[in-house]
């Protein structure tokens, strides 16, 4: 998304919130939560 729209940019996403967890090579479990984006309007500059 950072390559077609500008900071302050409005835009509307549709799509859904997933989220996962996963082990570092340290052994700590880090938790992640990602828009998984089906689609996306950009609305215009502020």
């Amino acid at each position: 998304v950072e390559s077609y729209v500008n900071k302050g940019q409005e835009i509307i996403i549709e799509g859904k919130l997933t989220s996962r967890s996963y082990e570092t090579k340290e052994g700590e479990k880090r938790y992640v939560t990602e828009i998984i984006c089906n689609e996306l309007l950009m609305l215009g500059n502020k």
